[in-house]
C-alpha cells in the first residue's frame, strides 16, 4: 500500500493529544485567543444590525463564543509556564486537563451538530443532541476545575 494511505503509518505521524495539553504554550494562546475570540463574539452581537445581516451577526458571534469559552478553559488548564505572566496558581492533574480538554470538545461540536443536522429535517433529535453534548461537555469542564479546587483545599495548611 502507498505509504501516504497506509493507516498505520499515518496513526504514527499524529501528534499525540497527550503531549498537546502537557504543553505549557497552550496557557497564553487559550487565554488570550479564548478572550479575544469572546470580546470579537460579544461585540458583534450587540453591535445594531437589521433584517438578514442580523441573523449572520447572530450566528457567527454564537459561533466565536462557542469556540472561545472553550478555548479560555483549556488555556486555563494548561500547565503554568515559567516565567511567564499566565502565572494564577492553576495546576490541574493530567486525568484533570484531560477531562476539560473532552469537555471543550463537546462544547465545540455541539453548535456543529446543530449546523450540519438542521438541514436533514430532524430537528428535535439534533437539538437534544446539541443539548447534551453542551451539557456534558460543561460537566466535564467543570470537573476539571472543581476536582483541582477540591484538591487545593484539601490539603494540610489550607483553610
Amino acid at each position: 500500500m502507498n505509504r501516504p494511505l497506509d493507516i498505520g503509518h499515518v496513526a504514527d505521524t499524529l501528534p499525540d493529544l497527550g503531549e498537546a495539553i502537557e504543553n505549557p504554550r497552550l496557557r497564553p494562546v487559550g487565554l488570550v485567543g479564548g478572550f479575544v475570540l469572546l470580546c470579537l463574539g460579544a461585540g458583534l452581537s450587540v453591535a445594531p444590525t437589521a433584517g438578514r445581516l442580523a441573523l449572520w451577526a447572530n450566528a457567527v458571534a454564537a459561533t466565536l463564543v462557542f469556540v472561545a469559552v472553550p478555548l479560555f478553559c483549556l488555556g486555563l488548564a494548561a500547565p503554568e509556564p515559567t516565567g511567564s505572566r499566565f502565572q494564577f496558581g492553576i495546576d490541574l492533574t493530567r486525568r484533570q486537563r484531560q477531562a476539560v480538554a473532552a469537555g471543550a470538545l463537546c462544547i465545540v461540536v455541539a453548535p456543529i451538530v446543530m449546523a450540519l443536522g438542521q438541514p436533514i429535517g430532524f430537528a428535535l433529535p439534533v437539538v437534544l443532541a446539541a443539548a447534551g453534548l453542551a451539557f456534558v461537555g460543561s460537566a466535564l469542564v467543570l470537573t476539571g476545575f472543581v476536582a483541582w479546587t477540591s484538591q487545593v483545599l484539601a490539603e494540610p495548611g489550607r483553610a
